[in-house]
């Protein structure tokens, strides 16, 4: 998707993520800032719990009082919750994140947040598939990910995919890293002629 926020593209790898679960562990004892109120927001800022001093949780409305997980997150210690918020601007120098804008709704003045990590979730996610061509018939998911079934094969003989491109919900590089073995058998298959994987072993 294209960037929602002013400094986001600038700061995106400095400071800017959109995986908590991956870069989470960089910001140890520091204060970061969650934009959103998906479920994946969510469970991000309820990850980044275990590693911030605190985790600005910034949402444009209340989360719904019925989601366990949220009020879970709400009650944690080192949550502050800012809603009925939005983000206005992500500002840093050349080492990165620094801190953001925010704007209360009816507030006249932007608020400043020092924070050195901002993880946004906001638009959806869409995988990086501008370099597949629609018309060589290779098939896509509605959420956008490359239709593959379980060897990694796309509509396309011979052609498989893997990783992100997928748009699994676990985007994660041993998640890849499985499909990249999984798909490389098929291969083996594929360029050989065989209908079946042969196995290992076989448990009788």
């Amino acid at each position: 998707r294209k960037p929602s926020f002013e400094g986001e593209e600038t700061y995106l790898g400095r400071g800017v993520s959109y995986c908590a679960t991956c870069d989470g562990a960089f910001y140890r004892d520091s204060e970061v800032a969650v934009v959103g109120v998906s479920q994946e927001a969510i469970e991000e800022a309820h990850f980044l719990t275990k590693f911030a001093s605190t985790v600005h949780w910034i949402t444009n409305k209340d989360p719904p009082e019925d989601n366990d997980l949220a009020q879970d997150l709400l009650a944690k210690p080192n949550v502050r919750h800012l809603t009925k918020t939005r983000l206005v601007q992500i500002n840093g120098d050349n080492a990165g994140v620094t801190g953001i804008d925010i704007r209360s709704f009816g507030a006249e003045a932007d608020e400043h947040l020092d924070v050195e990590g901002v993880f946004i979730y906001v638009a959806g996610q869409k995988p990086m598939t501008d370099f597949i061509s629609h018309s060589n018939g290779i098939e896509f998911k509605e959420d956008g990910g490359v239709l593959v079934d379980e060897e990694m094969a796309t509509s396309v003989p011979g052609v498989f995919a893997i990783g992100d491109i997928r748009n699994t919900p676990y985007k994660q590089v041993v998640v890849a890293a499985a499909d990249g073995c999984i798909a490389a058998m098929a291969i083996d298959k594929y360029l050989k002629g065989r209908k079946r994987i042969k196995v290992d072993w076989i448990h009788q």
